[in-house]
Order: structure tokens, then C-alpha cells, then sequence
């Protein structure tokens, strides 16, 4: 197998574990695919397709730098907590009540504007990406960025899409078995899932803050010793007298 098929079918299979794995996106889109149907669980997943494709567009191409700023993820941190402690709540109050959104209209504009903003408001993708993308390509290609980004973001694209398409269409089957009263369970656990993860993401965004102000007044206090010291024990050269 040549080296651009072995980093495509690894791009493939980071694609699809990525989206695989358990979070705040599979939460949602098994609570609503349960709920609504199959085609809801695809616009979520569809959704957070976007926003993740973005953030591994962003550190591939070498402009991840453009929203490298603190500050930016201290505000998509917070955001995207927020956002899911909203949809915990919800859950919760689905769970409560047996209620069952509609699929039509605005619930369908919902749930793909859901997902994408799961994927879009997560700060923490853009370091994995920086980190992952980056290292998998140049191990994997040896040094040649150009076409190993390429493959690697068509490649995590393809996988994300396959597990995009797989999962609704299991939802969509395992439906017909599913009674109500399990629906109202599982919503119950995935609003508590929900919380966890909005508590989690609220947290680490809090105390990467904390380190980071931590880390800035501590290089501010080690420059203002440096330069006591300075003025205090390095001799000054005597002025000259004018002749």
C-alpha cells in the first residue's frame, strides 16, 4: 500500500472515530433521533459536520493562528457550555413530560444549527486538530504538507460522513422497537449526560483562563524582580564631564 492510501484510510478511520466517540453531539442526535426520527439525527450529525470540517480546515492550513487569541476561546468555551446545560434542561423536561418535538419547520432548522453550533463552539477541537493533523501528516508523508493536508481533510471528511450516514440509519431502525416510556428514560439520560458535559467544557474553559492569567502575571512579576535588580546591583557607567 502506497503512503498517500495508508494516510487516507487513517484520515478515514480518525474521521470516523472522531465523530464516534461519546459527547455532547452523539447525546443529542441519539435523544432526537430516538424522538423525532432518523432525519433529525442526520441534520445534527450533518451539522456538526460543518464546524468540525472548519476547525480541521483552520489547522491544517497553517491559519489556525487567526483564532488562536485566548480570549476567543474563553468566549466559545463559555458559549458552548451554556448551550448545553439549555439542552440538558430540556431533555430533563422532555423526560418529565413525555413531550416529543415536532419534526417539521423550525425543529428541522434546529437540529442542523444544533449540531453545528456543538462543533463551532467547542475551543478544544482546534488543539487537537493543531496537534493530531499536523504530526499525522508529516509522519505519514514524511515531510510533504501540501497533498498529505489534502488527503488528510478529504480523508477525515469521508469517514465523518460514513459515520454521519450510519448512525441515523441504525436510529431509524431501532425506533420501531423502542417504546415510549424508554424514550422518556433515555431522554432523562442524556439530559443528565448533557449537564456533565456542559459542566465539564464550563470547566476546563474556567480553569485554562485561570492558568493562562496565572501564567501572564507570573512572566510580568519575574520581569519587574529582573529589572529591580538591575537598577539596583548593576553598576552605572559615571558620566563623563564635558571638557
Amino acid at each position: 500500500m502506497s503512503v498517500g492510501s495508508q494516510l487516507l484510510a487513517t484520515a478515514i478511520g480518525l474521521g470516523m472515530t472522531y465523530n464516534a466517540a461519546p459527547g455532547a453531539v452523539n447525546t443529542e442526535a441519539l435523544r432526537r433521533g430516538l424522538s423525532r426520527g432518523a432525519r433529525s439525527a442526520l441534520l445534527v450529525q450533518l451539522g456538526a459536520l460543518i464546524g468540525d470540517s472548519m476547525w480541521a480546515a483552520l489547522a491544517l492550513t497553517g491559519t489556525s493562528f487567526l483564532v488562536r487569541g485566548h480570549a476567543l476561546h474563553v468566549v466559545l468555551g463559555v458559549a458552548g457550555a451554556c448551550f448545553l446545560l439549555r439542552l440538558a434542561w430540556s431533555a430533563l423536561s422532555d423526560a418529565r413530560t413525555g413531550h416529543a418535538p415536532s419534526t417539521e419547520g423550525r425543529a428541522s432548522r434546529g437540529d442542523f444549527a444544533t449540531g453545528a453550533f456543538f462543533s463551532l463552539a467547542n475551543p478544544f477541537a482546534l488543539a487537537f486538530w493543531s496537534g493530531i493533523g499536523g504530526a499525522l501528516t508529516v509522519s505519514e508523508t514524511g515531510g510533504s504538507h501540501g497533498s498529505g493536508f489534502a488527503m488528510l481533510f478529504a480523508g477525515f471528511v469521508l469517514g465523518a460522513l460514513l459515520w454521519c450516514l450510519a448512525m441515523p440509519v441504525a436510529l431509524g431502525w431501532g425506533r420501531r422497537l423502542v417504546r415510549p416510556a424508554v424514550i422518556r428514560g433515555l431522554n432523562a439520560l442524556c439530559g443528565i449526560a448533557l449537564g456533565y458535559f456542559g459542566f465539564m467544557l464550563l470547566w476546563n474553559t474556567l480553569h485554562s483562563f485561570v492558568d493562562h492569567a496565572a501564567g501572564a502575571l507570573e512572566r510580568d512579576a519575574r520581569q519587574l524582580a529582573r529589572d529591580c535588580l538591575e537598577r539596583l546591583f548593576v553598576p552605572h557607567e559615571p558620566s563623563r564631564s564635558a571638557s
